[in-house]
């Protein structure tokens, strides 16, 4: 596995595949690099909190990791024949999604060398095969505190279409999570599987809390003790796109509420005018991640890594969250 350029005391380790996006909106076609690894990787980086990933990618794709680490992430990326792939279509709050390849997944080995170094993982599964089993179950005995976005286990692979459904993954990494989020209809579907109602669903698994989405209606956060927070959505005037702002706003929240000491409903408000700036194009520009066509046969472009000022070093840091 291979390190570039690392930065020096990471807080916060998010674990997932970087992706190679298609995109549909608004009549549009784009290729964008995409995953919770770079839309909430960058926007835990941006807010002050330190960030490295674990990924894995395949070689004529690695030269795209740049994106991240000029951003100052430390990106360990590990070997793999292929490299994520999506195509979306967004639709409003509706969006259908394909995935015609998948990397290998994270291994327990890829994670197990950097929990020591973190206070934080952030996991991000785009499908139920992303992230190894077993390093989920490194991450929940690791007594770090783990947040997750639940959106890969309810996800089923149907001849390269993705469709709702619950995979076997799902309970186990819910044992390992601390802080989950996921959109309303993902969260009804977790409920009618487990046949629980969200207080129970909450102390089944030991949640302290999951943060649901709406979309343009906004959001809510519960917590195990039977607390919620609603809230609206942010108007945005010139919307630009809604790729990657669940992402934005989950990771907002998070360096909010963990990381600068917020109260959920303040956390939460912060996040919603994050997640608007990313809508508005704002936040992480598309220019940023947008990639060119590639040819036929062609690995993609090649970017050349800013100039670094100083030298980084990679320095474990041990530590808890609160």
């Amino acid at each position: 596995m291979k390190t570039i350029h690392a930065k020096p005391n990471p807080e916060v380790l998010v674990v997932g595949s970087v992706t190679i996006d298609r995109i549909i909106e608004n009549r549009s076609i784009t290729e964008r690099l995409g995953g919770v690894v770079t839309y909430g990787g960058l926007t835990f980086q941006r807010l002050g909190v330190a960030t490295a990933v674990v990924t894995n990618v395949a070689d004529a794709h690695r030269h795209l990791l740049d994106i991240l680490s000029d951003e100052g992430l430390a990106v360990h990326a590990g070997k793999s024949p292929g490299t994520t792939r999506f195509v979306n279509e967004s639709r409003g709050d509706l969006r259908e999604q394909r995935m015609p390849e998948a990397a290998a997944p994270v291994s327990a080995s890829r994670i197990e060398p950097l929990l020591a170094t973190v206070r934080h993982v952030h996991a991000g599964p785009l499908h139920p095969d992303d992230i190894d089993a077993r390093a989920v179950a490194l991450m929940g005995a690791s007594k770090k505190l783990v947040s997750l976005d639940v959106q890969g286990y309810l996800r089923i692979n149907e001849n390269g279409r993705i469709v709702p459904g619950v995979s076997e993954g799902l309970a186990g990494a819910l044992g390992a999570a601390h802080i989950i989020k996921a959109d309303e209809g993902e969260f009804s579907l977790m409920l009618d599987h487990f046949r629980e109602s969200l207080p129970g669903f909450l102390r089944r698994f030991r949640i302290d809390e999951a943060v649901i989405t709406r979309g343009s209606r906004g959001a809510s956060v519960w917590t195990r003790t039977g607390e919620g927070v609603h809230f609206g959505a942010e108007a945005v005037r010139r919307p630009v796109s809604t790729v990657g702002a669940g992402d934005v706003f989950f990771a907002a929240y998070l360096a909010a509420h963990l990381y600068r000491g917020l109260d959920i409903d303040l956390a939460a408000g912060f996040a919603a005018r994050v997640a608007a700036r990313q809508v508005a194009g704002k936040h992480i520009a598309p220019a940023l991640l947008d990639l060119p066509a590639e040819p036929p046969g062609a690995g993609g472009r090649k970017r050349s890594a800013a100039p670094s000022s100083k030298r980084r070093q990679e320095v474990g840091k041990s530590g808890r969250s609160a």
